[in-house]
């Protein structure tokens, strides 16, 4: 008998300071560099100081939040002009490289990208390996093109982007929004189709702006 019951999602105490302390930085109830007092949290939410911890450490990892020296914890500086220049960039990067795959990738090595993407539909959006497989998937789809230069710019770019991207991930409908265009984007790779595949790219990345700008509070 088929299942269609939606797996539970945020079931840990963990799971679930993680998320209070991410929307508040989203919708701008928590400023830009401002200090987040573990203790403060820990009364406000009535949980012990292990969840706010991970919770904490967890939004480092993906640049909402960044440890300052004698401060701890800080709000990440979200910009509407830092989202646009990144991926304006980022987009040119990787239609550069992905015009060399294009031509060079053999079908195994295409293979290899679309079994990363195949891989993601295991993890639900908000998960770590959610967001890292899907850095892999950029990152091989980048590195076959033999372009070393280029990707290793792309790495300082990909990491600037993880605050952005976990802002996305949080959105209702991403998971499968990301799922299609990666599958665009491997289409236009096994046809051989340059124009097809930098579109397809343009199309991925630029639905994270215009996402994430929509929905996030800038200051």
């Amino acid at each position: 008998m088929e299942n269609n019951t939606p797996l539970i999602q945020y079931t840990t105490v963990s799971d679930s300071v993680y998320l209070w302390i991410k929307n508040a930085i989203i919708q701008g109830d928590f400023k830009p560099g401002e200090h987040i007092a573990q203790e403060t949290l820990t009364k406000k939410l009535g949980v012990s100081r292990t969840p706010v911890r991970d919770a904490i450490k967890r939004l480092e990892a993906e640049g909402l939040l960044i440890t300052k020296p004698h401060c701890g914890a800080v709000v990440f500086q979200l910009s509407r002009e830092n989202l646009n220049e990144i991926y304006e960039v980022r987009i040119l990067m990787e239609q550069y490289c992905a015009t060399r795959t294009c031509m060079k990738a053999s079908d195994e090595e295409i293979n290899a990208i679309e079994a990363i993407n195949l891989r993601m539909l295991s993890f639900s959006n908000t998960s770590k390996e959610f967001m890292q497989l899907d850095r892999q998937f950029h990152s091989l789809l980048c590195t076959l093109s033999g372009c070393t230069n280029t990707v290793e710019i792309l790495e300082g770019l990909w990491n600037k982007c993880d605050s952005f991207k976990s802002i996305y991930y949080s959105l209702e409908g991403r998971v499968n929004d990301t799922l299609s265009e990666h599958t665009r984007i491997v289409q236009g790779l096994r046809k051989r189709d340059i124009a097809a595949t930098k579109e397809a790219i343009s199309a991925h990345l630029k639905d994270v702006v215009n996402s994430v700008g929509a929905y996030v509070n800038f200051s």
